[in-house]
């Protein structure tokens, strides 16, 4: 009866030998962001982006669908940062994985680089457990890695006045000493601008403006 019992609990777990974790980071690329296009016709509400431009960094993270339970691990569903890689394996934060009383300490998790690769649990000993594990990789926005953005929110109209703000944004953190709300008078000009980005603009009312992209910002 308890060796049917321990051979349950180990059905999709497998031991492997000593592993180092990397920690070479999990920034996988940076992408440039430049919205609308030039040329471009488009009706933004109040509040929202007229326009964008920067660049923003992305990292890997793992995705776990499914809470995985063993009897020395237990991996809840959720997403793990990427820590680093080498040759064969991904390895990825471990924060809220918990375990067991008798079994050592977590370090990370680790994923082969094959495609129906063991979710493993690397231990503070270089040991680890692997199970069969519903995941996936992808990529998010970083907030540690260098990113920057410019944007251009639209905040109204009153009489022939439309109100624009500028923000700035560093490594997902806003830049105020770098904002600033300016007033545009479509009487005098349909076209509007700042630091290098013009609009021009075709409508604007109290709750939405159409506008034409002329130039994004320098």
């Amino acid at each position: 009866m308890l060796f049917r019992i321990f051979a349950t609990l180990l059905v999709g777990l497998s031991a492997t030998g000593c592993t180092t974790v990397r920690y070479n980071g999990g920034m996988k690329a940076v992408a440039d962001v430049s919205y609308p296009e030039v040329g471009t016709v488009t009706t933004a509400s109040v509040g929202d982006h007229l326009l964008k431009k920067g660049f923003i960094a992305e990292e890997g993270v793992l995705v776990v669908q499914k809470s995985t339970v063993g009897f020395a691990y237990q991996i809840p569903e959720g997403k793990y940062r990427q820590l680093g890689f080498d040759e064969q394996d991904d390895f990825y934060s471990a924060v809220g994985v918990t375990k067991s009383a008798l079994h050592d300490p977590i370090q990370a998790l680790s994923v082969g680089k094959q495609p129906s690769a063991q979710l493993c649990v690397v231990t503070t000993l270089g040991s680890r457990l692997c199970y069969d594990a519903d995941y996936e990789r992808q990529t998010q926005i970083s907030e540690r890695g260098n990113s920057f953005q410019q944007t251009l929110i639209y905040s109204g109209r009153i009489g022939n006045k439309i109100n624009v703000g500028y923000r700035e944004f560093s490594s997902s953190a806003a830049r105020p000493a770098f904002n600033n709300d300016v007033e545009y008078d479509l009487s005098s000009s349909k076209t509007i601008g700042y630091k290098g980005a013009l609009l021009e603009i075709m409508d604007a009312t109290n709750s939405s403006v159409t506008y034409k992209v002329l130039s994004n910002f320098k």
